[in-house]
């Protein structure tokens, strides 16, 4: 069951970051037009990205489900598992708590306590720079803000609404006329991306990436997409999912793959602390 379940965490984990790059602040006052997508961005992505380190002053409960089929969807793996986002030396912490909807074994929830007792442990002999640099790893592959502004051809295609508040929905393309500078600008131009950007505030409530060229392990057409809820002025991760396609071995393999957070508690904790000026907008992992 562990190699079941891990295939599914990684492919969702995955998709489940912004960008680690993060571009400069825009000031409180910066003028935006709202029907254009290029000024709309220069000033919701900057917004969004410290939105994420807000988000990561709250502590939440996670219902996570991952189901593997056959290219002819035959069903291979349906597991599911229960998650909390906790703090452990001031870093964000995913335990365990259930699996397949029951509680852990005797030995599972062991070896989940030994786990947190290393991390504990591990975290509490770690550096202030040690810990910025645990918040600042890259991930597989990742929601590319940052670098819509120049490598992509970003149009407004209309207006939804996202939890009942007003949206403006920005469709951005990858472009055929730049040359991609290191492996982070290659990878994102695998993809296309769809921001619903909330009218008041001009920050990301929902998200949706496809990949419109194989990437790493997943096959082109794997979509993800992330909704947020407005909580207390932030936006925190209310739910996610992946379809995807992948290669095992010689022969492809269809997933799905859902997250779904509640019980969002803010927790004292200055995330400031860890993280330098000059990074302030990055995308942080809980693990």
């Amino acid at each position: 069951m562990k190699a079941k379940r891990d295939a599914g965490l990684v492919f969702l984990a995955a998709f489940l970051l912004l960008s680690r790059s993060a571009g400069a602040q825009s000031p409180p006052d910066a003028s935006v037009d709202l029907r254009d997508a290029d000024s709309l961005l220069r000033v919701a992505v900057p917004r969004t990205l410290k939105n994420r380190q807000e988000a990561m002053a709250y502590t939440y409960q996670i219902d996570y489900r991952n189901r593997n089929f056959t290219e002819r969807g035959k069903p291979l793996v349906d597991y599911s598992a229960r998650y909390e986002v906790i703090f452990v030396g001031g870093l964000p912490y995913r335990r365990l708590t259930e699996e397949n909807r029951k509680p852990l074994a005797a030995q599972q929830a062991a070896e989940e306590e030994s786990r947190y007792e290393r991390a504990f442990e591990e975290r509490g002999r770690m550096s202030i720079d040690q810990k910025r640099d645990y918040l600042n790893r890259p991930w597989n592959v990742d929601f590319p803000l940052p670098q819509l502004a120049g490598l992509f051809a970003n149009r407004i295609v209309g207006d939804d609404a996202v939890d009942g508040r007003a949206a403006i929905v920005v469709e951005s393309v990858p472009r055929a006329d730049v040359q991609p500078v290191g492996e982070e600008e290659l990878r994102a131009l695998h993809k296309q991306v769809k921001l619903w950007i909330d009218r008041e505030d001009l920050i990301v409530s929902r998200i949706e990436a496809t990949l419109v060229a194989d990437d790493a392990a997943m096959k082109k057409g794997t979509r993800a997409r992330i909704e947020f809820v407005r909580k207390d002025g932030v936006y925190l991760p209310a739910e996610s999912d992946v379809r995807f396609e992948t290669m095992d071995g010689s022969r492809l393999l269809k997933g799905e793959t859902e997250e779904r957070n509640r019980d969002f508690h803010k927790f004292r904790v200055d995330v400031r602390l860890l993280t330098p000026p000059e990074t302030a907008g990055d995308g942080h992992p809980a693990q």
